[in-house]
């Protein structure tokens, strides 16, 4: 992780990024008779581990940047009825914390970093203890929160006017198709009050946040309306403002992206063979970081790729084994069949390793996809395992030689 999370940190210099975290349930109950140590997950009944990375993502173009951090556990005990009396520090929801502070600590070089987070991460503690000179939060609404003075956090929304409209798309989804959302937006400076249930902790008594509220205008027939109460520590004094608010919240996609390839079946974590808890976190931890690369070749592959180093996914003893693989996989063709992108950009290593996942390189072909990239990869270590071994070798037989 301490690999990812640097290179993740070079990626980043001097930009502002986002922190996207998440939590996502990894199910073992299919092979729970071949696993030992593992937890209860969601549904209570089954077993299985939890892992929660923390993604870096540019928050202009939306690039994923690499892994900054991640937790990963196996839940030890049922939450009794007195669970959401205990300090943030005894409770799973402890990791909305510890992966933010990781992740900006590992990210010493960027500009300025906002965590986001959904609304399982509306937590008081993160409003009030993470925001700092360079770093914000970014967080869906789930609880309707008091306010200094009176009131909740959703009755002065309600009181509020419209400030203006927004468009936008939102992908598809299982149980939703993408569409364009066209929706009202309203926003507002507010004190939140530190809950009841944190009365005698250290953490102030009220927070200032802004919120942002869209409300999407005329869905389709059966569609679920598009709704969003945005917390953040950004100002937003301007519509323009509230529209920027907006457009971060809409890179969270990315996590999700990078969940669904670690359990689709490019990478398959829920049928790994390994029976230990501690391997298959091990194993979890690897597959994070394989499935932020997939997906950072994927966005890669095109111009927005070309302004963007190799090295953001690939470690300098990967690069020699690229360069020889582009002088053959670009040798004896046509130029409309060699790689067009400039050298040891990440568009550059994405065709290559597209290349190998047996995509054939033609304008004609789709463009590849996690399956074609995530195969590439996997063949791409092996062939740079090799070629290292080979040098590593050649060397020694030199010396060798030279000695005597």
């Amino acid at each position: 992780m301490a690999a990812a999370a640097a290179k993740a940190d070079r990626a980043a210099a001097g930009r502002d990024v986002l922190v996207i975290q998440d939590t996502t349930e990894i199910n073992y109950q299919a092979k729970a008779g071949r696993k030992t140590g593992l937890g209860k997950v969601g549904n209570g009944a089954d077993v299985g581990l939890f892992a929660h990375p923390a993604i870096v993502v540019d928050a202009e173009d939306g690039a994923l940047l690499g892994l900054a951090a991640a937790a990963i556990w196996s839940r030890e005990r049922v939450k009794g009825p007195d669970y959401r009396l205990l300090p943030i520090e005894e409770k799973e929801s402890h990791r909305w914390l510890d992966t933010a502070r990781s992740a900006v600590e590992a990210l010493p070089s960027a500009a300025g970093v906002t965590i986001v987070a959904d609304r399982e991460g509306d937590i008081y503690e993160v409003l009030a203890r993470l925001p700092g000179p360079t770093t914000h939060v970014l967080v869906r609404l789930c609880r309707n929160r008091r306010l200094a003075g009176g009131g909740t956090v959703r009755d002065a929304l309600a009181a509020g006017s419209t400030a203006g409209r927004v468009r936008f798309d939102i992908p598809a989804r299982p149980g939703r198709q993408a569409r364009e959302v066209v929706a009202d937006i309203r926003f507002a400076r507010l004190h939140v009050v530190r809950p009841k249930t944190r009365s005698g902790g250290a953490d102030p008594a009220s927070v200032p946040v802004h919120v942002v509220e869209i409300v999407e205008v005329d869905p389709p027939a059966g569609a679920e309306p598009i709704h969003w109460e945005l917390v953040t520590s950004h100002p937003v004094e301007t519509v323009a403002d509230a529209l920027r608010i907006v457009a971060l919240y809409r890179r969270r996609w990315g996590i999700e992206q990078v969940f669904r390839t670690m359990k689709s079946q490019i990478l398959a974590i829920e049928d790994a063979l390994l029976e230990t808890r501690e391997a298959l976190e091990r194993l979890t931890a690897a597959t994070l970081v394989v499935a932020s690369q997939v997906m950072q070749l994927v966005q890669g592959r095109d111009q927005a790729g070309a302004a963007r180093k190799a090295e953001v996914v690939f470690d300098p003893p990967q690069q020699a084994p690229l360069a020889a693989l582009a002088q053959r996989l670009d040798h004896g063709r046509t130029r409309k069949q060699q790689n067009p992108h400039p050298p040891q950009s990440l568009a550059w290593a994405a065709w290559i390793i597209a290349r190998l996942g047996g995509w054939t390189g033609y304008a004609s072909e789709r463009p590849p996809g996690p399956v074609t990239m995530a195969r590439g990869l996997e063949r791409f270590q092996a062939i740079a395992e090799g070629f290292n071994l080979a040098a590593q070798l050649n060397t020694s037989i030199k010396n060798n030689v030279c000695k005597r």
